[in-house]
Formats: structure tokens, C-alpha cells, sequence
């Protein structure tokens, strides 16, 4: 719950400091499908939802925060049943590599923190571990204040419980001109 105050806060502090030059603050939400490589009995695919807030450099880059939760997601290992979700945030730097006019191809880097939250026959156990996110995508603006973004993510991770993933995105993003 602090960690969504606080990023309500940030993004009504982008907002605030629209018309700034050629800074450009914006929110967005992304529908996130994400793949780790996992434990063993941990489920091997999750449904993630990310909202972010970002400071856009005249089309040439932008500093964007993320928050990511997952859905519940469900593991049958033989007779076990293993339940785990995933909490994220992190920031990550994103380069515009060329521009056409109302679309543009995306490079990101980034650093994360990731909670993976296990549930089984065992207990609860919670993991979290540092992860350096590495993407490449595009983004098309149809008008002035929207934008619609696809990127391809892998992360490298320090967990135990998964060391690596790959992530699909799709999302919307609003700026405020």
C-alpha cells in the first residue's frame, strides 16, 4: 500500500511539472506477460500488471518508474499444488533509436526488485532478488498526448527462486503536453 501512495505521489509530481521544456512527464499502464526460468515447483508463467511514471527528453529517451503485481498463479507438481505471485519495482532507462513520425523503435536497460511469494503444502516463503532488465520494442503516439507501447524484456536476476525471465508487454501511456 506504501508503495502505490508513493507512486501516486510521483506520478501527480510528473503531472505537476508539465510544459517544463523539453521535459515531458506521463503515466501508463502495461498488460505484462512474463515467463521465469523457476524453481522447480513454481508456476512457469504469470500475468502481470505494471503501472508507470516517466520523464520524457524530447523524444530522445525517458526515466520511467515501475510497479508490477501478478496474478495468483497456480502449479500442479504431482500431488503438491504450489501457488506464487510476483511484486516488482525498479526504473529503467529507455532510448528512442529512430524516429518516424508518429512511431518510434525503443532500447531499455534497468534495475528491479522482485518478490517472488510461494505458497504450498510447506508454508508461505517469500524470495526477493535484484534484477537488471534489458528490452527492445516500439511505441506509436497517435495524437500529441497518447502513446501505445509493445516491448520484449529479459531480465537477469540474484534469486533463488527463478534466475532469469522473458517478458512480453503491451501497454498505453498518457503525456501531459
Amino acid at each position: 500500500m506504501k508503495k502505490s501512495l508513493l507512486f501516486a505521489a510521483t506520478a501527480l509530481l510528473f503531472a505537476s511539472v508539465a510544459n517544463a521544456g523539453p521535459l515531458t512527464p506521463y503515466v501508463g499502464f502495461d498488460y505484462v506477460n512474463m515467463a521465469p526460468n523457476v524453481a522447480d515447483s513454481l508456476p512457469e508463467n504469470y500475468d502481470v500488471g505494471s503501472i508507470n511514471a516517466g520523464l520524457r527528453y524530447d523524444n530522445a529517451g525517458a526515466l520511467e518508474l515501475f510497479y508490477s503485481r501478478s496474478m495468483r498463479e497456480k502449479s500442479n507438481n504431482g500431488n503438491m499444488v504450489t501457488r506464487g505471485r510476483l511484486n516488482g519495482y525498479g526504473a529503467d532507462l529507455l532510448i528512442s533509436g529512430y524516429d518516424f513520425s508518429q512511431a518510434s523503435i525503443l532500447g531499455s536497460v534497468g534495475y528491479g526488485r522482485f518478490t517472488t511469494k510461494m505458497r504450498d503444502q510447506g508454508g508461505n516463503r517469500n524470495e526477493t532478488g535484484n534484477v537488471v532488465r534489458l528490452g527492445v520494442g516500439g511505441e506509436i503516439n497517435p495524437t500529441l498526448n497518447w502513446g501505445f507501447r509493445a516491448m520484449f524484456r529479459y531480465s537477469l536476476a540474484d534469486s533463488e527462486a527463478f534466475k532469469n525471465a522473458k517478458e512480453f508487454s503491451v501497454g498505453a501511456r498518457y503525456y501531459f503536453y
